[in-house]
């Protein structure tokens, strides 16, 4: 039985191409939020739809929210959307991932921050 291979990836390029919204400029004492356990986490928790898989769609979607100074997450908007069902995972994914806040000069600090979720079959 020939098995389908799914590629499901949290596109973030770690350096500064996540785009981040903040009234302020990231510097080299700034970083930015990250999920608990690396993007692999992030990844782990965004599920390909289970329609879209069987009939190969893809899907590209873009989720703006904030993360608050503990690392909790609110606000999320689908800043592009790929669809229903990509977004909603996307949406789950964001939700069911613990976040680290963003530092300044070593303190949390709260932003709104967007990543990109690329769903593709092969």
């Amino acid at each position: 039985m020939k098995t389908t291979k799914l590629a499901l990836t949290a596109l973030v390029l770690l350096l500064g191409a996540a785009q981040l919204m903040a009234d302020r400029k990231l510097d080299k004492n700034c970083c930015q939020p990250t999920p608990v356990g690396g993007f692999q986490s992030l990844t782990r928790n965004a599920v390909y739809p289970t329609f879209d898989r069987t009939v190969k769609n893809n899907g590209d979607v873009i989720l703006n929210f904030f993360v608050d100074e503990s690392g909790n997450v609110s606000n999320i908007r689908v800043a592009q959307s790929g669809g229903a069902t990509f977004d909603n995972s996307a949406i789950q994914a964001v939700k069911n991932t613990k976040w680290l806040p963003a530092t300044q000069n070593g303190y949390p600090v709260a932003l709104t921050y967007a990543v990109p979720f690329r769903y593709r079959s092969r």
